[in-house]
């Protein structure tokens, strides 16, 4: 039920768009395993708090909730994850649980504390003699702080979370700036080099070179994706140690390279369905088949394949590589952008 609600009523407009069934898929997984869960939990737990609203004097709760609330929704509207692996996406989804459990849970007890001091005396009259007994405050004292405990817990658990992986991203950023600069640059120059012109072995030190570098640096980066990377390393050095090898054979190799390169891509549809992605894959098949082509017409496609790797570079970033969705997109900075 819960679930129905939240996408009707709370992200209807939201379905309303025309979304592909990657981002469909991913909009309904949050509401199934984040949305829908932690806003159950916080209305239970909520729900424990109204025995203490009835029969104690609950402004300490109300003094510590303001607060509270402040910083659950601080919390809850700057974290960003865009930049985590694939591999931490799981633990990312129970991080931001618990912070919006929190956030969440801390507005349903306000509106209770609020609801409960505003028609104080219409209820009063009607409560029977036995609340006030020391035992049943007792209970409701407990139940309170239960209350109380698990939205500081939240809190506690999300902002820890949120530290440990702040800390895997520790020098990713200034890793991934590196990339970007020296990848679209070789990558662009190297094209623009093919294209003037250059003699075959300049061109293959040149593409041996761009190779190793792009490759070097997606190693760094430790993706995943990028399967064998040392073996990939050794390709790229034969062209630069042996730029005049047989011409078919350097070919081939760089052939080989390329396809590397576009098996490492994120496989999330956004990626699949960009121009430049068709377009490498288009240039590669005609090189591949087309064999009585000169060097020159060679020379040319090659050059366009790198020019759209700089494309698929400059839009993606480093986040070209992973296979979360959340690092596509390098303008994304939190959820409040």
């Amino acid at each position: 039920m819960l679930e129905k609600l939240i996408r009707s009523k709370i992200l209807g407009l939201f379905y309303k768009i025309e979304l592909t069934n990657f981002e469909r898929g991913m909009a309904d997984e949050a509401v199934k395993r984040k949305y829908a869960p932690a806003v159950f939990t916080a209305i239970c737990y909520s729900l424990l708090l109204v025995p203490a609203l009835l029969t104690l004097d609950t402004e300490i709760v109300v003094s510590v909730l303001i607060p509270t609330t402040m910083v659950a929704g601080t919390a809850w509207f700057s974290v960003s994850l865009a930049s985590m692996k694939k591999k931490f996406e799981d633990f990312g989804m129970e991080l931001t649980t618990h912070l919006f459990v929190a956030f969440a849970l801390s507005l349903t007890m306000l509106m209770l504390a609020t609801s409960a001091s505003l028609t104080s005396d219409l209820w009063l009259p009607l409560l029977p003699a036995w609340s006030e007994q020391t035992l049943v405050k007792a209970f409701a004292s407990l139940f309170a702080i239960c209350v109380v405990g698990k939205l500081l817990f939240s809190i506690f658990a999300g902002s820890l979370k949120y530290d440990v992986n702040d800390a895997m991203l520790t020098g990713q950023n200034e890793t991934a700036e590196r990339f970007f600069k020296q990848s679209l640059s070789l990558l662009y120059a190297t094209s623009q080099q093919l294209r003037s012109g250059i003699t075959l072995q300049v061109a293959n030190y040149s593409l041996g070179l761009a190779f190793y570098e792009v490759f070097n640096n997606i190693k760094d980066l430790h993706i995943e994706a990028l399967v064998d990377a040392e073996k990939l390393l050794n390709q790229a050095n034969k062209l630069i140690r042996q730029p005049a090898m047989d011409q078919k054979k350097a070919d081939k190799i760089v052939l080989d390279l390329i396809d590397s390169f576009v098996e490492s891509c994120s496989k999330s549809d956004e990626v699949r369905h960009h121009r430049s992605y068709k377009a490498i894959g288009f240039e590669v098949h005609c090189l591949r088949n087309n064999h009585k082509e000169e060097q020159e017409m060679v020379d040319t496609r090659t050059s366009i394949v790198f020019s759209e790797m700089s494309n698929l570079l400059e839009r993606f970033g480093p986040g070209l590589f992973e296979e979360s969705p959340r690092d596509l997109g390098v303008a994304e900075t939190n959820k409040g952008a």
